[in-house]
Formats: C-alpha cells, sequence, structure tokens
C-alpha cells in the first residue's frame, strides 16, 4: 500500500528538476528498532569549526588516507577537514570549482571523486582539491552515447570504484536518464545500464552509489524505496526493498551496509542480506534529527558521520560500545 501510493505521487507530482524537494506525502520510519549503541553529538560539540566559518549545505562526507573526516560543501571554501576528535585541520579546493556539489568518494591513492548536479560533471581531484581528470561535458546535460560521441551526464549524484579501480556513476536526480555508467581507471567508457521507472533495474532516481569488498555494487533507488544489487557488468543480484527512502548507502569494512533515509530524517545499520539492523534520528532540527540526511561515511572507530544538505551541519553518531 505504501509502496503504491509513493509510486503514485512521483509519476504525478514530481518534475524531473523537482525531486530533491520534500515529498509530498507522510514521511515513513523504518520498522526497525532503536540502532544501539549510538549516540548523537551536536554538532557544535563534535566540529571545532572557526569562528570566522559560516555552516554551509554540507552535501557529502568522506574519511582520507589520514584517517580524517573530509566534509564537501555547497559553499565557500569547497572541503573541510578535521580529525574525528573535531580539532580543525584545513579547508582548501578553488573556489567555483562545482556549481552543485552532491557525492563524493576518496580513493585508496587519496584521489577525491566529486560529482556536480548543475554542470553534470563528475572531477577526479588530488588530496588538495587540484583537478586530475574530468568526465562529461561541462554545462551540458543528456544521455551518454559513445558512438555518438556525446559524452553527457544527466545530473551525476554519486561515484565508487571497484577492486580494479573501474568507476561507476550513479546519475539521475530525478531527469530522464538514471542509470549507472562504468568508466575505466582512465576514464575511457566501459558500459551503463538502467532507465526510468519501477520496475528491476530501474530507478526514479540513482542517488547513491558503492562497491563492497567482493566488488558487488550497490546502488540507492532513492524514490522507489529499495537498493538494487549488481555484479561489475551490470547483471542484476537482488533487491533489497525497504519502508523508507534509501538516500545514500556507505559499506563499510565491519561486514555492514550503513544507509541514509533522506527526508525520512534516520540513519541505518543493514547486515549483509539486506535486514535492518536498527536505526536512529527522525525528522527535525533538534540532535539527533535530520532536515535530510543526505550522505554519510564511518570512520575506523565506527563512529558515523551524515551530512544534512537541510539543516547545515554534519550530525555525528558517536559509536559508544567500542
Amino acid at each position: 500500500m505504501k509502496k503504491t501510493f509513493l509510486a503514485c505521487l512521483i509519476l504525478i507530482l514530481i518534475s524531473p528538476h523537482v525531486s530533491a524537494q520534500r515529498p509530498i506525502r507522510q514521511l515513513f520510519p523504518l520498522r526497525a528498532y532503536n540502532l544501539q549503541g549510538y549516540v548523537p553529538v551536536p554538532f557544535e560539540e563534535a566540529f571545532a569549526l572557526p569562528a570566522s566559518m559560516e555552516t554551509a549545505s554540507y552535501a557529502g562526507v568522506a574519511m582520507n588516507a589520514r584517517g580524517n573526516l573530509v566534509i564537501l560543501s555547497r559553499g565557500s571554501p569547497t572541503f573541510l577537514e578535521f580529525q574525528t576528535d573535531g580539532s580543525f585541520v584545513r579547508s582548501f579546493g578553488a573556489d567555483g570549482l562545482l556549481a552543485r556539489s552532491h557525492g563524493m568518494h576518496i580513493d585508496r591513492e587519496d584521489n577525491i571523486w566529486v560529482t556536480d548536479v548543475r554542470d553534470h560533471v563528475v572531477m577526479k581531484l588530488d588530496s588538495n582539491g587540484n583537478v586530475l581528470m574530468t568526465l562529461g561535458t561541462k554545462g551540458q546535460s543528456g544521455e551518454w552515447d559513445e558512438a555518438a560521441g556525446a559524452r553527457l551526464f544527466s545530473e551525476p549524484n554519486d561515484v565508487a570504484l571497484d577492486s580494479a579501480g573501474n568507476v561507476y556513476v550513479a546519475q539521475g536526480h530525478g531527469g530522464e536518464f538514471p542509470r549507472v555508467i562504468k568508466f575505466s581507471p582512465e576514464g575511457n567508457f566501459i558500459t551503463q545500464w538502467g532507465s526510468r521507472g519501477y520496475g528491476p533495474g530501474q530507478y526514479v532516481a540513482a542517488h547513491s552509489i558503492d562497491v563492497d569488498e567482493n566488488d558487488i555494487i550497490y546502488v540507492a533507488d532513492r524514490e522507489n524505496m529499495r537498493i538494487q544489487r549488481y555484479d561489475t557488468e551490470g547483471i542484476m543480484l537482488r533487491t533489497w526493498d525497504f519502508d523508507a527512502m534509501v538516500c545514500a548507502i556507505y559499506w563499510h569494512d565491519d561486514g555492514y551496509l550503513y544507509i541514509t533515509t533522506g527526508f525520512d530524517g534516520e540513519m541505518a545499520k543493514v547486515d549483509n542480506v539486506g535486514k535492518v539492523i536498527g536505526a536512529i534520528g527522525s525528522p527535525g532540527n533538534g540532535n539527533g534529527q535530520f532536515g535530510e540526511a543526505h550522505h554519510l561515511t564511518v570512520d575506523d572507530e565506527e563512529n558515523v558521520y551524515v551530512s544534512d544538505v537541510i539543516l547545515r551541519r554534519v550530525q555525528k553518531f558517536e559509536n559508544v560500545q567500542r
């Protein structure tokens, strides 16, 4: 019933350019017990943001090779770096680098991969934010057609790499071409899969992507409230359905998948067969609550960091059981 209601709302009410708006529906909490062992830490206590620096809409978070948290901002500066105790390390990245930042992934060589949903590009940067590679055609949106020489993204949302260094871009923030596009480590097109819709292998918004240690590809199909799993050739393996949006996904080496539910306002822990172990959070503006739980990462101590583009902060959930 819930899925049917949601699908109708998507079909009737969401245009290709407004899918990031708050859903015109009741908010759906995950059917799960509270996630034990995590305590939300207020932003002003978790991070020693310099007094001269204003908060911004934070699109993404990732851990770098030094074990520090890197935050991707939609303001200036582009990147903030903190130690996990909250100490400020630095800000970096050229002003105007991204028109509207969205997703971020830091690879094993400490390169930073970012996506831009307004300029329709994916960039590979070095650890100081210098551009090493750009995929897509800046400022142009459309369908990637290698045979026709049309190297276009349509709102690239997120990016992940497999063990061989191949690059997977999840795109489609509500537009015509939600899909996954795969490239070689050098940025050469390999294949793509997916289309707009509600069936297997289709998406409304392929909003987040990650790859586990076995090179299984996980794609968050946000409005369809599911995760679709593939091999590296794009062959579907399984679908996991949920009772809420799946906005962001992060596979941690503890063997669990961590997810956020966007406007539904939670962070959750999922086992390797798709069962929700527990969830924490709710919609709102208090500590431990979310305007939109947009992107997340997990550090070596299994503390969880969730960027909130609406409340302009990063919510830290401290693991108090380690």
